[in-house]
């Protein structure tokens, strides 16, 4: 009786892992968040809990400017995105189209392109910066809209809400 038991329990375990394997090989190439993180001192926060955020982000960015002059060149907006791979194969590009406090109603482009494979599927972490002499000329960013193209093909898209289409 024990093994029918082992049995049963080695065919639910191979239709178990043979379900997961399928699902994840079906996970397609997609956003999963943007966060836009700017920095608009270069005095770190108080150690007050509500600040914490602020203050690790402010800490994460100023590391390691020590004179006035580098903290300055590092004020601007940080835009983090993170994005899921499905298709590691395949060449992909990570476009952000947005527009700046001096630019006002031009919409200008940066991205970033990945034309080789990658070793795996997986999560993938990107940074899009705007600080330095562009911010200071330019100005902050107003809208903003951030594509992903799998293979010239647009499969997902984030934007901010002022955003117009």
């Amino acid at each position: 009786m024990s093994k029918l038991y082992l049995k049963r329990g080695r065919l639910m375990l191979t239709a178990l892992t043979l379900t997961l394997g399928l699902v994840g090989c079906a996970q397609t190439t997609h956003l999963r968040s943007v966060v836009d993180l700017p920095l608009r001192d270069t005095e770190i926060p108080d150690m007050d809990w509500q600040l914490s955020p602020m203050r690790a982000h402010a800490q994460y960015i100023l590391f390691g400017a020590n004179s006035y002059k580098e903290r300055k060149s590092r004020l601007g907006d940080y835009y983090f995105v993170e994005w899921y791979d499905g298709q590691p194969q395949k060449p992909v590009c990570l476009e952000m189209l947005y527009t700046q406090a001096g630019t006002v109603s031009k919409v200008q482009r940066v991205a970033f392109d990945w034309k080789t494979p990658r070793r795996s599927a997986g999560i993938r972490k990107s940074r899009f910066t705007f600080n330095g002499e562009q911010r200071a000329v330019q100005g902050d960013i107003l809208t903003w809209r951030i594509n992903l193209f799998v293979d010239g093909q647009l499969v997902d898209s984030r934007r901010s809400f002022l955003w117009q289409e």
